[in-house]
């Protein structure tokens, strides 16, 4: 691991900045980006899936028959509770995401079997936090009470689309970091050692300095995925019209294309939630220079030491921050 020869330069920058570098970081690592976030996205979302498919049945259909336009009364609640379930569950589906990517940046080389082997000793906290303190499991299970004989049922549809997931949303708002306090700093619950720092502490020393400035960028992620979403979707329709001359929202979109989007999305939205971690520990922290340093203590451990790898950096007299440039050492973002 070479801490002062990160693949990311570490600095500070905007959340549009880190926009523009999550897609260059995405497109560097898309495989194993892509794989890592499968791990967990892909069960979820099929899941998901089986939970709710029946809004799109033909029973579904005769109770909501009575509406004017039932297919879209059917259709849109089908999405509503698709999109929900995803987002309550993403910072569960992001974790594994965020230990390649944490281990990426230092050069260290990090191969699946791993990165499993790493998750299982987190597992069990990680659950307990992210998918029943923060509500993301919780709404899955509520889906299997869902009345089906009603077009809307009011006693558990109103508490999982607006109470439950009011609550996970302001969480994940505030408090967004907790796939990286597990899954990078390794942080326990509880603990007997004064020394060790239990996830409570790190959650509100990384957080509560920069609740506006977290807020602000969830907006933004979710505009952004939004926007995203849209054009994915619009991509895929033009593409059906074009060459298949068929320009109707059909099943394969209710059951494989909306989902692969969503996940293709949430990646990207991943990658953007770690890079802003950083962001904020190089704010509280000063974490370039500690890694400098930390750096400098090895060296003088090990003065034979060899450093080689590949860069990903940002020169300051360079002008274009998403210039991609060719070097002797690798790749580099400039």
């Amino acid at each position: 691991m070479q801490l002062d020869r990160t693949e990311i330069v570490i600095r500070q920058r905007t959340a549009l900045e880190l926009f523009d570098l999550s897609v260059l970081v995405l497109k560097q690592h898309a495989g194993m980006i892509l794989l890592t976030c499968a791990v967990l996205g892909v069960p979820l979302l099929a899941l998901d899936v089986f939970a709710i498919h029946w809004m799109m049945g033909e029973e579904a259909y005769l109770v909501a028959e009575q509406l004017p336009s039932p297919e879209f009364a059917m259709r849109g609640r089908y999405i509503s509770h698709l999109i929900l379930l995803f987002v309550m569950q993403f910072p569960i589906i992001s974790l594994p995401v965020t230990v390649y990517l944490g281990n990426q940046i230092f050069f260290e080389k990090i191969s699946l079997r791993s990165l499993l082997i790493r998750l299982a000793p987190i597992a069990w906290r990680s659950l307990l936090v992210l998918g029943v303190v923060r509500l993301g499991l919780v709404g899955l299970f509520m889906e299997y009470f869902v009345e089906r004989s009603v077009t809307f049922d009011l006693a558990m549809e109103f508490w999982l689309l607006f109470v439950v997931s009011l609550i996970g949303l302001i969480l994940r708002a505030c408090y967004p970091f907790a796939p990286e306090i597990f899954g990078l700093e390794l942080c326990k619950l509880r603990t007997k050692s004064k020394d060790e720092i239990t996830y409570a502490q790190r959650s509100r020393g990384l957080h509560r300095q920069l609740l506006s400035e977290h807020f602000m960028r969830f907006i933004a992620a979710g505009f952004f995925s939004v926007l995203l979403s849209l054009m994915l979707l619009g991509t895929v329709l033009f593409f059906q019209g074009t060459f298949l001359g068929d320009w109707q929202w059909n099943r394969w979109y209710d059951f494989l294309i909306l989902p692969l989007v969503i996940w293709l999305v949430g990646t990207y939205i991943a990658v953007f939630r770690f890079l802003s971690y950083i962001d904020t520990r190089i704010r509280l922290e000063g974490w370039e220079i500690e890694l400098r340093l930390r750096a400098e203590a090895l060296r003088l451990m090990e003065p034979n030491r060899v450093n080689a790898g590949t860069n990903i950096s940002d020169s300051s007299e360079t002008s274009a921050e998403s210039r991609l440039v060719e070097s002797s050492a690798g790749k580099v973002i400039s």
